[in-house]
């Protein structure tokens, strides 16, 4: 059936369709103004993203297309594409999710580390500086203070890591957790990505700016780029802290203005937010992971090492082959995402936030990837290499081969561990001192989550008051829908099929790994 007759079908016959339907590329006649050498360019968002066509972007339409239908049906609740500050394509499903605040997950700790840039900037904080230097007097011990804000930032702090006590929201107070943590390294010589560090972070910045973190990331970071104190909450621990780690729930509509910012070296509508050296340092490989800087993942290094979900691992190539080497990224559980590609003036977008939303991580040549996080898959490298194929100027070299992520393991001492488990509920020799599950020093831990409680409903409401409008842009998408739908999962058929026959042998080398990891040994 020709594409025409199909959209007079999807007119004829589908408009029940409508509560599920998105965005189309931006039209022709959306976008007006000068072109430069690549491509229109767009200032840095108000109100609104200014847009423009693929054609007057220096892009490929029809790769653009297919780029975003692929990405929209793998588990995507939002997807946009910017050039030069313009955005020039969206997601399927945009409409209905782009201003619901969602969990960012770990993307959380790329925003922790531009807001400890922002600290830099304002002269009242050093990366170098042993956080000793922001503690109140007391807190923790010689060894622990010794450990350096670029240390946290690295994720070479080399502490103990579990993924019980990591992932434990019940903890009366992250801070008193990293300071009764053993050291399993010595600071700075090993990566080991972890969920506490970042909460340091968070709480090193607060005390250097002598202010509660988020309204120091409110006036300093949020307004400046225009997104308003309804947009997001963040949650904290019972004590108060906020979680530097995760539990940030902004809106994916939102995140194209951090990546404006990122792009824009720091600038946004020519203020000066974050130094051009912090970011320079914060895109720059490490020795220890040469796919990671401060808290934000790399596309440069020769290899780079996985989160350590169940058992980290070394991949022998970039995390995504098919894009840019420049290329950095936030990356949060179930597909949060802000991907900065200097070298083309792109960004890319993407949120995920629902339980119920599949990830479009999972890689079909190996199955654990499907349930366990942080390695990018198949379907991302097959959209940057749609992305960089669109690229009419300057034009891309041919996508470097997929390298499929090395199978996964368990390493059952980051779940069980008999210190760990007893730290759980504030008991044994590893537990924070002066704590109980009820809290630190004879106090009741419930100060942060009261404050967090009193956050949601504001961004609930904001979220539900712009629905009519994301219900109108949706009006106008229905003869689209069908198409771009079947497109997107054509080509995930495609994918698929066409590496089926790896999934077996990947998965049983998988499977071996994990039982040889849990002989005595081991």
């Amino acid at each position: 059936m020709k594409l025409s007759a199909l959209r007079r079908l999807v007119v004829c016959t589908l408009p029940a369709l409508l509560a599920l339907t998105g965005p189309t590329i931006t039209s022709a006649t959306a976008a007006t103004g000068p072109t430069a050498a690549t491509g229109k360019v767009c200032g840095d968002a108000t109100a609104n993203y200014e847009t423009a066509t693929p054609e007057q972007a220096g892009l490929d339409p029809e790769k653009l297309w297919h780029a975003l239908n692929l990405m929209s049906v793998n588990g995507s609740e939002t997807v946009q594409v910017f050039r030069n500050n313009c955005r020039v394509g969206s997601g399927i499903f945009d409409p209905l999710f782009d201003a619901v605040p969602s969990n960012n997950w770990s993307q959380t700790k790329t925003i922790t580390a531009l807001l400890v840039g922002r600290a830099v900037t304002l002269g009242r904080l050093s990366v170098d500086d042993p956080i000793d230097r922001y503690l109140p007097p007391g807190l923790g011990d010689a060894a622990h203070r010794a450990v350096t804000v670029r240390q946290l930032l690295t994720q070479t702090s080399g502490i103990h890591m579990n993924w019980g006590r990591e992932l434990n929201l019940a903890m009366p107070d992250r801070i008193r957790e990293f300071m009764a943590l053993p050291f399993d390294h010595r600071p700075g010589t090993f990566f080991r990505y972890d969920q506490i560090g970042p909460s340091v972070v968070a709480y090193v910045v607060q005390r250097a700016v002598g202010e509660d973190l988020q309204d120091f990331a409110q006036r300093e970071l949020f307004t400046p780029i225009g997104i308003g104190r309804s947009s997001w909450f963040w949650l904290r621990d019972r004590s108060g802290h906020t979680d530097g780690w995760s539990n940030l729930f902004l809106p994916g509509g939102q995140f194209g203005r951090i990546g404006q910012l990122l792009l824009n070296q720091g600038t946004f509508h020519g203020r000066r937010l974050i130094s051009a050296d912090y970011l320079r340092q914060l895109r720059t490989p490490t020795p220890t992971n040469p796919g990671y800087g401060f808290l934000t993942w790399l596309n440069a290094g020769p290899h780079w090492i996985t989160p350590s979900a169940f058992a980290a691992a070394d991949n022998p190539a970039p995390m995504i082959p098919s894009a840019p080497e420049d290329m950095y990224l936030s990356y949060g559980f179930f597909g949060q995402h802000i991907f900065v590609l200097p070298s083309v003036g792109m960004v890319v977008t993407r949120s995920s936030g629902s339980l119920l939303w599949p990830p479009s991580r999972t890689d079909v040549s190996d199955p654990l990837t499907a349930v366990l996080p942080g390695q990018p898959g198949r379907v991302e490298y097959e959209f940057f290499k749609l992305l960089m194929e669109a690229v009419r100027s300057p034009r891309q070299p041919q996508a470097r081969p997929y390298v499929p992520p090395k199978p996964g393991a368990v390493d059952p001492t980051l779940i069980i561990n008999p210190a760990d488990n007893l730290a759980l509920a504030d008991l044994g020799p590893t537990a924070p001192k002066g704590c109980t599950i009820l809290g630190c020093d004879g106090k009741l831990a419930v100060t942060g989550t009261v404050r967090s409680v009193m956050d949601i409903p504001r961004a609930g409401v904001a979220a539900v008051t712009a629905l009519p409008a994301g219900l109108a842009q949706l009006a106008t998408q229905v003869p689209d829908l069908l198409p771009r739908l079947l497109d997107g999962w054509e080509q995930t058929a495609r994918i698929t099929g066409r590496h089926l026959p790896e999934i077996l042998p990947n998965l049983l080398g998988s499977l071996r790994q994990t039982l040889s990891s849990l002989q005595p040994g081991h």
